[in-house]
């Protein structure tokens, strides 16, 4: 069992991602092949459009509501609805409400 208790540290913006919007790892990577994270998306904060080879996303909007663009289909997600993407699903993310956007991020490498 490993416990994790970082709920309070600051995030960072990831490469390729814009608008103040903040990601802090909950679960790392570290030693296994999945992480689990928390993402802040204040309003115009998001990640442009991009694919990962080896990882599959789900992202569960926890509050607020999250657009998501996958360059042939376009849909917001509110708080409770969740979207898979999986290895090289391209997609791109931006938050087009006026309040903050929080939302689990579960990557699992293939």
């Amino acid at each position: 069992m490993k416990i994790w208790k970082d709920g309070d540290k600051t995030g960072i913006t990831p490469p390729n991602h814009f608008g103040g919007l903040n990601v802090l790892d909950i679960v790392p990577f570290a030693g296994s092949n999945f992480s689990v994270q928390v993402s802040k998306a204040p309003k115009g904060g998001g990640g442009e459009l991009h694919h990962h080879d080896d990882w599959s996303q789900v992202f569960y909007v926890l509050s607020g509501a999250l657009t998501f663009d996958t360059g042939n289909e376009r849909f917001t997600l509110q708080a409770g609805e969740a979207v898979l993407f999986e290895p090289k699903d391209p997609h791109y993310t931006i938050n087009e409400q006026e309040e903050e956007c929080v939302s689990l991020v579960i990557t699992v490498v293939q």
